[in-house]
């Protein structure tokens, strides 16, 4: 159950690492990729998963000084995430 709590952050890193941040190298947390890689095969994680492409976004929308909170994900962003998971 804590790992539920504890992936959503886990989730939003690969778009801070699309901002040019490497958080997390791969190759110094192994384990971690691979826990990160095992919640994303459980059936209620990939259906809430939202994709980095929309977490840049938001964060994008914040910096520019107008947070956009009623983001939508167009059908081409839905499709992407379902072919992902």
């Amino acid at each position: 159950m804590a790992d539920l709590h504890f992936y959503p952050v886990f989730e939003r890193l690969p778009a801070i690492c699309n901002l040019g941040y490497d958080v997390v190298p791969a190759d110094k947390f192994p384990r971690l990729v691979a826990w990160t890689s095992a919640m994303q095969q459980l059936d209620f994680v990939r259906k809430e998963w939202v994709s980095a492409n929309l977490y840049c976004h938001f964060i994008a929308s914040q910096k520019a000084g107008s947070p956009d909170y009623e983001m939508q994900m167009d059908e081409e962003t839905i499709a992407m995430q379902n072919s992902v998971a």
